[in-house]
């Protein structure tokens, strides 16, 4: 019983390891380059708040010159315009690029995973102490 007071943490660990499995996917089959910040994009949030999003170009390795807007903001500005940062990209996809690094690819779905495992690591604590309890009940006395 107490277990589905709890379970709501499952959702949340299921869908970060899905994202976090997508990263995976997309770290190891993305064609990592360099690129360079040549602008800090400050855009207004549809939930409110705002943050500064790096302008990278980069050139793929066929030559073609590429720029994209990262999706992380933040508040100040992660790099000033011509740091050179890792870019992966997908070859067939090149406008669907990210900056890699530690923060911006699992920051997140590490943070998420902590939230949603402390409801679940709650549950298997209590079904533990009310087995010991219920088990310690069951016992017939010496």
């Amino acid at each position: 019983m107490s277990f589905y007071r709890y379970s709501w943490g499952l959702p949340s660990c299921s869908l970060v390891s899905l994202r976090s499995t997508r990263r995976c996917k997309q770290s190891a089959a993305g064609s990592p380059t360099r690129g360079t910040v040549v602008d800090n994009v400050y855009r207004p949030f549809a939930e409110g708040g705002a943050a500064y999003v790096p302008v990278v170009e980069f050139q793929t390795h066929d030559g073609e010159t590429v720029r994209f807007t990262d999706g992380v903001g933040t508040i100040p500005p992660d790099y000033e315009v011509g740091t050179e940062v890792k870019v992966l990209y997908d070859p067939d996809d090149v406008h669907h690029a990210r900056v890699a690094s530690w923060k911006r690819l699992w920051l997140a779905p590490t943070i998420l995973t902590c939230v949603g495992l402390v409801p679940v690591l709650i549950a298997v604590v209590v079904i533990w102490v009310a087995g010991r309890k219920l088990g310690s009940s069951r016992r017939p006395a010496l």
